[in-house]
């Protein structure tokens, strides 16, 4: 397969360095946003899954994000040694395409996108707008017509973030790389001072199963979810062709982040639930939405109103970077494919000054503002009268319905290294190339399957058949264009640096 032979146009060469690699998948996974989100919410889904038996086996969350940031450190291992190789704004679609052919290349890249529009929309703009809906009736202030006022707020949310991405990858970056380094020094730092503060609370059980009975099985349940607290972790991809020596840089970004990103969450989380108390933790995330609210605004004394208000405004922000580097990737992934004539060509028309690409941009902002108009009104006709709870059930609904899809791209990736590595007449590691992506494709499958045993409660179980509904419609979509509009992929894949 030919690489800088075949002619493709590219995006800018050169523009970022490690440092704003790391930062790109960093705050794609917006970790002050997660710490709020994510660990609110599994405790919220372990509580109406499991609350009758454990009502307190959310004092598990520390474990549960350990064991899937492991499951993700597996994931993450074909990405590293594709990237080692293979440097493309197409990511993963192209790593697949080398190894498994151009259909699955196609499935993986419309799998991706749509991972990525569903982060996008579920935890970046809806996840904002909960947030902020949840916030201001804890500070006193009361949201005037709160059914509908958020429609104009997440309008202008996306067109802040679009203009952002709009305006060149290095401005975007260098905003990002910035505030990433507050973002993450605060949580760090003020988690280490709550550990403190409440140090005759100290405790082993969070990392243990004690809290939900030793229980394996209701563990691996949760990772369902909770294993899509780190999927930044592989945000540098999509930016390997904007990044100076991508075949260094973006595998040291990967490892970067995920231990920037498990040090940070798994730590805060752990703060947390021992602030919380284990004997409290059935009113964690369920009688109260944002409990990192009330434990930032009690645990600190005279300085609990000040960083209260500074962690507010630092995950406000953490919703928006992540949102502009989520952007960032969808639209490089959307330039790719269409340099490639696998969709309209119109699509990888470039900035002549930036290099971005424009009508990638512009076409995000326009599927991202309907699907969370649509999500969010479809919700709140679920739950009238209750705008907080429709906005957050509607962010769930998608970024539950996202995880099994970004699973389906990494078990392909996973399978496409050692068919690769063979086709490509390379030195094969058996271990490295063909038994730890297996593990990892298992453990996935695993997830999935358990998931889906435990039929989860409403509305989370929604996003689960929503998102096996997805992956058939995927599939049959592939099915469709290999057989009918085969040559839309005789280039998929093609481009690397």
């Amino acid at each position: 397969m030919q690489e800088t032979e075949t002619g493709l146009k590219h995006l800018k060469k050169d523009q970022l360095g490690l440092r704003h690699a790391v930062s790109q998948a960093v705050a794609l996974n917006a970790p002050a946003g997660t710490i709020v989100l994510y660990v609110t919410t599994t405790a919220a889904l372990m509580f109406f899954t499991f609350g009758s038996v454990y009502p307190n086996g959310a004092f598990a969350i520390p474990l549960v994000l350990l064991l899937s940031l492991v499951v993700y450190g597996l994931m993450s291992f074909s990405m590293y040694e594709f990237a080692r190789e293979i440097s493309s704004s197409g990511g993963y679609y192209t790593f697949v395409s080398r190894g498994l052919g151009s259909s699955a290349g196609f499935l993986t890249a419309i799998s991706y996108v749509s991972y990525q529009v569903l982060s996008f929309t579920g935890f970046g703009i809806l996840g904002f707008i909960g947030f902020i809906y949840g916030v201001l009736p804890s500070v006193g202030v009361n949201v005037p017509d709160a059914a509908y006022l958020w429609i104009p707020i997440v309008l202008a949310f996306i067109v802040f973030v679009c203009a952002l991405i709009y305006s060149g990858i290095k401005p975007s970056l260098r905003y990002v790389f910035y505030t990433i380094i507050i973002e993450i020094s605060f949580f760090i730092i003020t988690s280490i001072v709550l550990l403190g503060v409440y140090h005759n609370s100290l405790s082993i059980a969070p990392f243990t199963a004690s809290p939900v009975g030793n229980n394996p099985l209701i563990l691996a349940s949760m990772m369902v979810y909770a294993i899509g607290t780190f999927v930044g972790i592989g945000g540098a991809l999509p930016v390997a062709e904007e990044t100076k020596n991508p075949k260094r840089n973006v595998p040291l970004a990967i490892v970067a982040t995920i231990i920037v990103l498990g040090v940070t969450i798994i730590l805060s989380s752990y703060a947390q639930v021992i602030a919380w108390g284990q004997t409290q933790m059935s009113t964690f995330g369920v009688s109260v939405y944002y409990p990192v609210l009330n434990i930032y605004g009690d645990s600190f004394g005279s300085f609990s109103p000040l960083l209260l208000g500074i962690m507010i405004i630092i995950v406000a922000n953490s919703y928006f970077t992540a949102t502009v580097s989520l952007g960032t990737n969808a639209t490089r992934v959307l330039f790719s494919m269409s340099r490639e004539k696998v969709i309209d060509d119109r699509i990888s028309k470039t900035h002549h000054k930036t290099g971005v690409p424009t009508n990638a941009v512009i076409l995000v902002a326009i599927i991202s503002a309907v699907i969370v108009i649509v999500t969010g009104l479809v919700f709140q006709g679920l739950y009238p009268g209750q705008p907080v709870t429709a906005l957050s059930y509607a962010a769930l609904f998608l970024l539950i319905l996202e995880s099994p899809v970004s699973y389906l791209i990494h078990i392909l990736t996973n399978t496409s290294l050692f068919v690769y590595k063979r086709k490509e007449g390379k030195k094969i590691n058996y271990f490295r190339h063909l038994i730890i992506p297996s593990i990892s494709t298992i453990l996935l499958i695993f997830a999935i399957f358990i998931a889906v045993d435990y039929n989860l409660s409403v509305p989370y179980v929604y996003g689960i058949y929503g998102a096996l509904v997805w992956i058939g419609a995927t599939v049959i979509v592939t099915v469709i264009v290999r057989k009918k509009y085969n040559k839309k992929l005789e280039l998929i894949g093609d481009f690397s640096l």
